[in-house]
């Protein structure tokens, strides 16, 4: 089994890699976090759901506040970060020495989404004292290496739910998608008592080909539809990396349109319109979201300054209001 997965890594190297990068780590202790439950009734997707992990900090480590908060409203600060996780040798970065120098740095968000989790998942918390977490969902084969989505908050997590998308582009080629689980996360975020959002966590198709944007729009479209079946009525901050650029400004706004979101990017007038990573949000009849702050966030890097994943992390500020 070892040569045929050796055999496979090099042909896949050999073919231009995956477009984007295990050891074991700490224990984690699992938990339900019943803020809300799964997808609503009659919803067309069949999602996988895990209940969520409570992860617990060391003693003696300091757990920073969450974000301001009263009854009425507050703030929170939101990190999108694609971590390029995929096994070394096959990842465009060193996630094997940089997935544990991130690790700490994630501690100054209060929600953090992270994309292509895949294989050093327990490093990637290790440092983390977030004390809610959802894990990427498995992959189920050297041919499928799972959807590498994570969440890890400072609030509560409601029950988590996968979904695939339903088309991809390229297995051994363009960018080869179709060798992972991409897909979106949904789960639920309490801001406070009875004050909830739906939240999403997105991978997008990679690749310029012109099969990876048909795929980017059924994606698009995917989510619209889901977010319309699942969400209706409510609150929503979706994130993540779109891999949606200059070019591909119809899919962005079909999303946008589609599910009534706010870039938040471009809701601050931000100069960095086409960057793959995107906050994006909208209000409900119950709880406004506005932006306070967009920025790329410049800490990342390791001690010569270079950046740790091929990405660099967005950071954004929202603020929020009961009505």
């Amino acid at each position: 089994m070892r040569a045929v997965r050796a055999t496979l890594l090099v042909f896949l190297v050999a073919c231009g890699g995956i477009p984007e990068p295990e050891q074991p780590g700490p224990m984690q202790k699992p938990m339900p976090m019943p803020v809300q439950q799964g997808a609503d009734a009659g919803a067309t997707a069949q999602p996988d759901v895990d209940s969520g992990t409570l992860v617990v900090p060391d003693a003696g480590v300091t757990v920073p506040d969450a974000g301001s908060t009263t009854t009425a409203g507050g703030t929170l600060q939101v990190l999108t970060y694609n971590v390029a996780g995929l096994p070394e040798g096959l990842s465009s970065s060193k996630p094997a020495t940089n997935t544990p120098l991130i690790s700490p740095k994630l501690n100054a968000f209060e929600v953090v989404l992270a994309q292509e989790d895949f294989s050093y998942h327990p490093q990637l918390v290790s440092a983390a004292t977030h004390p809610y977490v959802h894990a990427p969902k498995a992959g189920t084969s050297m041919l499928e290496l799972g959807d590498g989505l994570a969440v890890l908050s400072r609030r509560p997590l409601g029950a988590a739910e996968h979904v695939k998308w339903s088309a991809c582009n390229g297995l051994f080629d363009a960018k080869n998608d179709c060798l992972t689980s991409k897909g979106f996360l949904r789960t639920t975020l309490e801001l406070a008592p009875g004050v909830l959002v739906d939240l999403y966590n997105l991978h997008c198709d990679a690749g310029r080909a012109t099969g990876d944007a048909t795929a980017r729009e059924k994606q698009a479209r995917q989510l619209v539809d889901y977010i319309a079946a699942n969400s209706a009525g409510r609150a929503v901050i979706v994130a993540g990396d779109t891999n949606m650029k200059d070019t591909d400004e119809a899919q962005l706004m079909l999303l946008l349109s589609g599910a009534g979101l706010t870039d938040a990017c471009r809701a601050t007038s931000c100069t960095d319109i086409y960057r793959y990573d995107r906050v994006m949000f909208r209000s409900s009849a119950t709880v406004t979201l506005s932006v306070t702050s967009w920025a790329v966030d410049l800490s990342f890097v390791d001690s010569t300054g270079a950046q740790l994943s091929d990405h660099e992390p967005v950071a954004v500020t929202l603020s929020w209001a009961a009505r």
